[in-house]
């Protein structure tokens, strides 16, 4: 399994290398990066939720069972986020980065980097356990996540209940609730709707890796300094959070790939939504693009090394 992990990195890195070689021609430009941004986004990630929620869960008795599994990447977020409270006092993180330290330490890029890390090493049959961790993440980031940041920013505003749901409501939250009720309601779609959502979400994960190469390319490498905030992100994303989830899951009489997955997931890089709303928000912008770029480049690296321990853990 460590040779295949290797091998899905591999993959995964030459398709970040183009997108990293497309970023730096001339017709890509800044519209290129957001094309593909909003498009995995918006259009390819909510058909692959709607399309494995009703392919891989099939019944409702699986459906509910795997819900039932939320709270528990819920309450790893929430260590993570008490970790990274701790740790910003500790450190006297600058305001304007405070929230943009908490939400790096706390929350995991399922989308772009977890989707295709978990899905090659694994197979489609892991989707269910990703997507309900994907899910407490994606509300706790929109929550809280969003708050600490308006919160830490230049120029601090409250935020808006509409802006919270639009948030929540994504587009990939609703691909994945629109797939639940067709679980449900036990809700045959016909084969020429069907056909082109399997095609479109076929398209998520090459897209995506795509995009983090157009993201690196276009960061300010120059910044990239090994700082005390810097250092305590990545001991935390890809130790103390893995160690947690290792304890935790070992600890639970839980499905032994589930509990591989949630692992896993919980050493992925930064959210790459985290750069677009520090930028809107008023936080430092440079900082989260500085985060982001540095630990999908490292996690490219751990996630082998990962696949080799979780042969020798209890799981």
């Amino acid at each position: 399994m460590v040779f295949q992990a290797v091998e899905s990195v591999l993959s995964l890195l030459a398709l970040i290398g183009v997108g990293w070689w497309i970023a730096g021609r001339s017709w890509f430009g800044a519209s290129g990066a957001a094309l593909f941004s909003k498009y995995t986004v918006q259009v390819a990630v909510p058909c692959y939720m709607f399309y494995n929620m009703t392919d891989v869960c099939g019944s409702r008795e699986e459906l509910l069972h795997l819900f039932q599994r939320v709270p528990l990447p819920a309450f790893v977020i929430l260590c993570n986020f008490a970790m990274g409270l701790v740790l910003a006092r500790a450190l006297k993180v600058e305001r304007m980065r405070r929230g943009v330290f908490l939400n790096v330490i706390t929350f995991s890029n399922v989308v772009f980097v977890g989707f295709p890390v978990v899905s090659s090493l694994f197979g489609e049959r892991c989707l269910p356990y990703a997507m309900i961790y994907y899910l407490a993440n994606t509300v706790f980031f929109w929550t809280a996540g969003v708050w600490f940041l308006r919160r830490c920013s230049a120029a601090p505003e409250s935020c808006s209940l509409g802006q919270i749901l639009r948030g929540i409501f994504s587009p990939p939250i609703v691909g994945m609730l629109l797939g639940v009720a067709a679980v449900l309601l036990q809700v045959t779609v016909p084969d020429f709707l069907y056909t082109p959502i399997t095609m479109l979400k076929n398209t998520a994960t090459p897209i995506a890796m795509l995009f983090i190469g157009s993201v690196i390319r276009s960061t300010d490498l120059s910044r990239m300094k090994l700082s005390r905030d810097l250092g305590a992100v990545l001991i935390v994303r890809f130790l103390l959070s893995p160690a947690l989830v290792g304890a935790l899951m070992a600890a639970l009489p839980l499905d032994t790939l589930m509990r591989q997955v949630f692992f896993l997931l919980s050493a992925m890089p930064a959210m790459t939504q985290l750069g677009v709303m520090a930028k809107e928000m008023g936080s430092d912008y440079s900082f989260a693009a500085v985060l982001i770029t540095v630990t999908t480049t490292v996690s490219m690296a751990v996630i082998p090394l990962y696949m080799a321990l979780i042969q020798v853990l209890p799981f």
